[in-house]
């Protein structure tokens, strides 16, 4: 078919009238037409089966077919095609009858001219298009009718009780618009809505504050204009989904006016009543304090009475103020993610975010996709890009907790990223530059870790730049008090009480006097149950910490054949006295309260049962096999 013109199909098989019919539309002088022909009603079907026919010119008498049949075998299948009857003088009545059979209107062969003939192929085309709007229009109401409500059919559309359904319809939508309003306007969540060329069309205040600007300085711009290139090529390729049909949640983290800050973001596509997608509708929470916030132990930023403690903020201090990357040393559960915490808050990062992750906690196998993040398609599973947590930790800090579980594999490709400050995404070829300041934190003896060739040389000396040990808790008792105070305060809020308990002093005795092999953590966990199980605002944990004392409490004795009394009860003294020192590492304080009783009855069983006291820090070494 010529390009602009429509496609008249002539099905006549009287060769003279066909070329008739095509000079009289050359005649007209119209370049709207253009005519292909058939002589028999099979090779018409066969051509309109290939479709771009705009009307049919159709004489009803053919040699494969003749009268009304011959309309309807054309307008069943083609209902969307309108038909003009060719007739002869004699067959008005026929041509009567097939119009109100579907032709849209009939030509006397006999007396057809030019114009008449263009006229006709006009006025067929017209009706057949107001015919199948009415048809969509009917087919739409009667759809509208029977989503009517069941109420409604029971009052066989009574028009008073339409017209109150109707109004309650428009008052509910009213009432809706102005919810949808109230929220859009009102919500501290960014809620903004794009067109399919990703321009912003609508903005809530929350968006307007964020931006310090107005609805209209946004309005019409795209990401290119608001964001940096790499977040706006990031924005663009996950918008491009949503266009696609995806609906995509995800945390990322991104500079707002040079101010990395973190948002859990949802996006999902608006679609219009026939189901196109017309734009995309975004919902953004500002989570960069959550990811900053305290976790629900004491931070280390206040004032200590010890000072193994005070000294060790003071070397925090002073690493805070490097940007070097940060070794800290210790027990489990002694303190070490607050500390990387403190000097974040005390850095030159500390308006960036803040991540942690226990590399223990990770399966290997999905560890470096958490650390460095994957592109689309990297593996079964990764239906979507994902940052890592170096990158979401753009600005800020990350803290690498019990890095000693990682992998040799990974130990290499976190080497590459403190060296080169770049890293590449699973699946990914292009390295992104990262500014975020590393600390690491283990339980482990790393040298002796790399002497087992299960930790990089490299990578140690890498990350033992600036190293701080944690002291454990029973190195630094005289932090009980306000550490316990801290800890209650936070459970309080917690737990919903509505006050904060107290610890009385017999319970402070016992906290001060326990050696605390699981440190900070381990006090935690026992305030919290003692609080749960206990009544009133002061409660007790002595019994808890009688429990902890026995629980567990194993050693073996080992008697010569005939031992006598005596010899029994100096070596069941003398084991339980080198398992007590063993489990407080050798403080004799810790562990004369282990056993319950004073530090000078300790002092006078290790002198009488020959246990060399100066040998039993952290060994519970002795001069005697027990």
């Amino acid at each position: 078919m010529s390009v602009n013109r429509l496609t008249v199909l002539l099905i006549e098989d009287n060769p003279g009238d066909a070329r008739l019919i095509k000079e009289m539309l050359l005649e007209a002088g119209t370049k709207e037409f253009e005519i292909e022909s058939a002589d028999y009603l099979g090779s018409g079907i066969a051509r309109l089966t290939r479709g771009d026919i705009a009307v049919v010119l159709l004489d009803l008498g053919l040699p494969d077919s003749q009268g009304l049949d011959t309309l309807a075998k054309v307008c069943r299948p083609f209902a969307d095609v309108p038909v003009v009857v060719l007739t002869g003088r004699d067959d008005e009545e026929i041509a009567l009858e097939a119009v109100r059979r579907g032709a849209q209107d009939y030509l006397d062969k006999g007396s057809v001219d030019e114009k008449l003939l263009v006229r006709s192929l006009r006025y067929a085309m017209d009706r057949k298009h107001m015919e199948s709007a009415l048809r969509r229009a009917r087919d739409e109401l009667e759809k509208r009718v029977e989503e009517r409500t069941v109420d409604l059919l029971m009052a066989n559309r009574n028009l008073e009780q339409e017209i109150v359904e109707r109004n309650r319809a428009t008052e509910a939508l009213r009432e809706s618009e102005e919810r949808f309003r109230a929220i859009f306007e009102s919500a501290p969540d960014i809620i903004f809505l794009k067109d399919v060329s990703l321009r912003y069309t609508h903005v809530n205040p929350a968006m307007e504050t964020l931006f310090a600007t107005n609805a209209s300085e946004i309005i019409m711009k795209n990401a290119d204009d608001l964001f940096d290139a790499e977040a706006a090529s990031y924005m663009a390729d996950v918008e491009g989904r949503v266009l696609k049909g995806e609906s995509i949640e995800e945390v990322c983290t991104t500079r707002i006016k040079g101010v990395p800050l973190t948002f859990h973001e949802i996006r999902v596509p608006m679609r219009d009543s026939s189901g196109e997608i017309v734009g995309i509708c975004g919902m953004a929470r500002d989570v960069t304090d959550r990811s900053r916030r305290e976790i629900s132990d004491p931070s280390p930023a206040g004032d200590y009475s010890s000072p193994v403690m005070r000294e060790t903020l003071k070397k925090a201090g002073f690493a805070a103020r490097k940007n070097s990357v940060v070794l800290l040393l210790g027990e489990s559960g002694s303190g070490k993610d607050y500390l990387a915490r403190y000097i974040h808050e005390h850095s030159g990062h500390a308006s960036g975010p803040f991540f942690s992750i226990n590399c223990a906690a990770v399966a290997p196998e999905l560890a470096e996709s958490e650390l460095f993040g994957h592109e689309r398609g990297a593996f079964t599973g990764a239906t979507s890009r994902k940052r890592g947590l170096l990158e979401l930790a753009e600005g800020g800090t990350l803290l690498l907790n019990e890095i000693g579980e990682l992998s040799l594999r990974l130990q290499a490709k976190l080497l590459t990223f403190l060296d080169t400050r770049q890293i590449t995404r699973v699946g990914g070829e292009k390295a992104v530059s990262v500014n975020a300041r590393l600390i690491a934190a283990t339980n482990r003896d790393l040298e002796q870790e790399v002497a087992n060739q299960r930790f990089r040389k490299d990578l140690f000396y890498r990350l033992n730049v600036i190293s701080i040990t944690v002291p454990p808790l029973r190195e630094r008792s005289e932090d009980i008090p306000k550490i316990s105070t801290d800890i209650l305060s936070k459970l309080a809020k917690e737990l919903q009480l509505g006050y904060v308990p107290t610890i009385n002093q017999s319970a402070m005795a016992s906290l001060l006097g326990y050696g605390w092999p699981g440190n900070v953590r381990e006090l935690r966990n026992l305030l919290e149950r003692a609080l749960i199980l206990s009544d009133g605002k002061h409660f007790e944990v002595e019994s808890f910490i009688a429990e902890r004392n026995t629980k567990q409490w194993s050693h073996t004795v080992t008697l010569k054949t005939g031992s006598g009394l005596r010899d029994v009860l100096d070596e069941v003294t003398k084991s339980l006295c080198l398992e007590a020192m063993r489990r407080c590492d050798g403080n004799k304080k810790s562990a004369a309260s282990l056993l319950g009783i004073a530090r000078d009855s300790l002092y006078r069983y290790l002198k009488e049962l020959g246990i060399d006291s100066d040998s039993t820090d952290g060994k519970a070494g002795s001069k005697h096999n027990a």
